[in-house]
């Protein structure tokens, strides 16, 4: 199908860079400076003058609204809308999509990679009794945890008998809404208090309908919880493993080749798989069915991650069949660079060396949504296997703050001939505004962002406007009436759009200081 592709003559080079190796697309510039400025009668008018006789379709800018039947009816060639960015444009007509008149293309080629993505992940966990017949694996609780499924993704509840019961529902589910496959309840180290136990797990069960584990080495608490029905235990090692193992019935089970209660840990790969491989081999023998192996991540650098990926990769080597836990807490805890592409690159690694399994604590602000981008790179390293392919492109990323495709439209400075230019410079006189002023926050447990009004000279709000958007929020204000000077117009919508980028982004918003 031969194609014909209209922009303007700021974005021609674009677009023609991005098409120039589809041999069926021809890139027409229009004599119009910003392609956004096209309308379709402009359009129409414009295309007249051509012979479009070889031409089945043409794209237009997806930033064009009305009506594009006028081109069509001008010039006889079927009309849809192309992205909003030319760096869209190789994407869009590599997947083949049905374009539209109305959506711009690049929402609809990313609708159906995410659509792809989910339908793929989805159907694999409706043949999960297939999947683990194939790859090997078992359920914890009614989840299955197998190879050939996404890594599972445990949310720890940190120091859990600490908090109130309340607070623990709401952490729990926070990690549901986040996407956590299993609820991890963090006891005190060096607190033992079983006895909080069966309260917090009675809680748990009415809050959240997720497999529950139970994060200690204490005996009593271990066997409190074996009593009560926990699901997965974390974790079982040489300091307590006699003791626990008599009680242990259909319960999965995380061992480490440690003695943590002499705060032993081997330091060398061969070590902790010659450990753990007995540790293993016994619960064997005592008929332990549901056996985890966690070879223990340390920190990046000091002492450093390698010792362990040796270990995992040596153990995973040697017993193909036993599903690995991935502690990836103390890596992105102990590291200042944002989580997400620590944990992307983290749980590739972990993937590689054999986990199916990874815990996530999110105890530091820094850690906060931890738990959401770790199922997202499940997902995508799930994808990418399946696939055989790399980690891009699959219709799931990390990209939060980078972007993959420059959008961006060049400056020409050759506009300024003949046009006044200055240089924004000092600041002016403030000047209050007669209706008031404003006081901006976000609502946390709402997810919100708030802008409280309080009329000139007075010290408690008159009115609060709440939203998702900053220009919802605006717009209510100067439908209200609450803003009369262009200055403080600016200033608000400027702190709104601030609010908004803190709420997108889980960052702390404080009024009148830098996001960055």
């Amino acid at each position: 199908m031969k194609t014909l592709i209209i922009t303007g003559k700021l974005a021609e080079e674009a677009v023609r860079e991005k098409v120039r190796d589809f041999i069926d697309i021809d890139v027409l510039a229009l004599p119009v400076t910003v392609a956004s400025f096209i309308t379709p009668k402009y359009a129409a008018n414009e295309l007249q003058k051509h012979d479009l006789s070889n031409y089945e379709m043409i794209v237009v800018p997806g930033t064009m609204s009305g009506d594009l039947k006028i081109i069509e009816d001008a010039v006889g060639v079927a009309t849809f809308k192309g992205p909003l960015h030319s760096a869209d444009l190789s994407l869009v007509f590599s997947e083949n999509i049905a374009l539209s008149k109305t959506v711009p293309a690049n929402e609809l080629v990313l609708e159906k990679l995410r659509v792809k993505a989910i339908s793929e992940i989805n159907l694999s966990e409706e043949k999960w009794r297939e999947i683990l017949s194939e790859y090997g694996g078992f359920l914890i609780g009614k989840l299955p945890v197998s190879d050939g499924l996404p890594i599972r993704v445990i949310g720890e509840i940190v120091n859990a008998p600490t908090l109130s019961l309340d607070e623990i529902m709401s952490k729990a589910k926070y990690f549901e809404s986040q996407g956590a496959d299993i609820i991890d309840i963090g006891m005190l180290a060096l607190n033992p208090i079983p006895e909080s136990i069966p309260d917090i797990i009675s809680a748990l069960r009415d809050a959240v309908d997720l497999p529950l584990s139970i994060d200690t080495l204490n005996v009593e608490e271990i066997k409190t919880s074996i009593d009560i029905g926990i699901d997965l235990i974390l974790s079982l090692d040489l300091g307590n493993i006699d003791e626990v193992a008599p009680h242990l019935g259909d319960e999965a089970v995380v061992v480490l080749p440690t003695d943590m209660s002499k705060g032993f840990l081997p330091k060398t790969s061969e070590e902790r798989v010659s450990i753990l491989s007995g540790l293993m081999e016994k619960l064997d023998r005592l008929g332990v069915k549901k056996k985890i192996g966690d070879l223990v991540v340390e920190p990046l650098l000091n002492p450093g991650i390698i010792e362990g990926l040796e270990a995992y990769h040596s153990f995973n080597q040697k017993y193909p069949e036993i599903p690995l836990l991935f502690g990836v807490g103390n890596a992105v805890e102990l590291i200042d660079a944002d989580s997400p592409g620590v944990l992307g690159s983290l749980m590739a690694l972990a993937r590689e060396v054999g986990a199916s399994m990874v815990h996530i604590p999110e105890y530091s602000v820094k850690a906060k949504g931890s738990v959401s981008e770790a199922v997202s790179a499940s997902r995508m390293i799930f994808l990418a296997e399946r696939r055989d392919t790399v980690l891009k492109d699959l219709g799931v990323d990390l990209l939060i703050l980078k972007e993959k495709r420059w959008k961006e439209e060049s400056y020409n400075p050759e506009i300024e001939h003949d046009v006044k230019v200055l240089d924004g410079e000092g600041e002016s006189v403030y000047l209050p505004d007669g209706s008031g002023w404003f006081k901006i926050q976000i609502d946390r447990h709402e997810e919100k962002i708030v802008a409280i009004h309080y009329p000139l000279g007075s010290r408690e709000p008159g009115t609060i406007i709440r939203g998702d958007h900053s220009r919802t929020i605006y717009q209510t204000i100067i439908r209200e009436n609450l803003i009369s000077n262009y200055d403080h117009a600016a200033y608000l919508g400027k702190e709104l759009e601030k609010a908004a980028i803190a709420l997108r982004l889980g960052r702390s918003y404080v009024q009148d200081e830098p996001l960055f």
